[in-house]
């Protein structure tokens, strides 16, 4: 297919390496909003939503979309805020967008506008590799953020898709053991082949008094009010879910837990391989889908 032209909207480092990666691919690119980064002659900036838009056969938009669900995710230097009300009434009917991930309201926007949505996550290989670069990026926070050894610590986590998958196989040299909650019954099979601990909520009382860590990967709450009573006091909760997360954002204050929310970990610990991936499976995408 004749290579197509791009805007991309807002979001962290890692749309500035996919800029840099389609540009040298023969792309025309557009940047609105995006990190202040030196990039490479022939990447329009455009500071107007409407210019920005007008001529784009694609449009990449941010992870997450919106931090406040008012606003475009954008640089924090950027002026103005654009609410999401006026990105969507700018967006051509038709454009195609491309996202890693969207809430639904979100996705339901775009179908009022007939424009369709290219999922990065539905790329196997942009899956593993994401999960991979979350993975790595996580372990820095736990031994960042962490009073005690990994060694010596129980970590219970939710959730086993690709990224409950890729943490256990990164942590589980490390830490002392690791229990799973997980409903569908395949995925705890595989666990347990994997030599994690899958658990119900029979084993609460038993398990729970005894994890340091607690690592959810499900974009959903999973486990009750009544449960978290049963964490030692100084287990820590790390929060890597889209919106909306696993947790409230004030479970510090209610339980007396630390809680660290953790979203879009490949685009503040590994930019350039996360841009250069987001590139690469835009350009797989789109020789089958345009």
């Amino acid at each position: 297919m004749e290579l197509s032209s791009i805007t991309i909207l807002g979001g962290d480092l890692r749309h500035c390496y996919t800029a840099e990666y389609l540009h040298k691919k023969g792309w025309q690119v557009v940047c609105f909003h995006t990190p202040k980064f030196p990039q490479s002659t022939g990447i329009q900036i455009s500071d107007s939503l409407k210019l920005a838009l007008e001529y784009s056969d694609l449009i990449l938009l941010p992870t997450p979309l919106s931090k406040d669900g008012i606003h475009l995710f954008q640089t924090e230097t950027a002026f103005p805020c654009i609410p999401l009300s006026e990105l969507w009434e700018t967006i051509k009917p038709g454009c195609v967008s491309v996202a890693i991930s969207l809430q639904k309201e979100y996705l339901q926007q775009l179908t009022d506008r007939n424009c369709p949505l290219l999922s990065l996550t539905q790329s196997l290989d942009f899956a593993t590799e994401n999960a991979q670069l979350t993975a790595e990026g996580l372990l820095s926070e736990l031994i960042r953020c962490t009073p005690f050894s990994l060694s010596g610590a129980n970590i219970l986590l939710l959730g086993y898709g690709n990224c409950g998958s890729a943490i256990s196989r990164l942590l589980k040299p490390l830490c002392r053991k690791i229990y799973l909650l997980e409903q569908q019954s395949e995925k705890r099979q595989q666990a347990k082949v994997d030599g994690l601990c899958p658990i119900s909520a029979e084993n609460f009382s038993q398990v729970l008094p005894q994890c340091k860590i607690l690592i959810n990967t499900v974009p959903a709450p999973v486990l009750e009010p009544s449960s978290l009573l049963l964490l030692d006091s100084y287990c820590h909760i790390f929060d890597i879910a889209s919106a909306p997360f696993g947790f409230p954002a004030d479970i510090t204050e209610k339980c007396l837990l630390p809680y660290y929310r953790l979203p879009g970990i490949p685009g503040r610990f590994s930019p350039i391989s996360a841009g250069k991936m987001i590139g690469k499976t835009i350009e797989r995408m789109t020789e089958h889908e345009l």
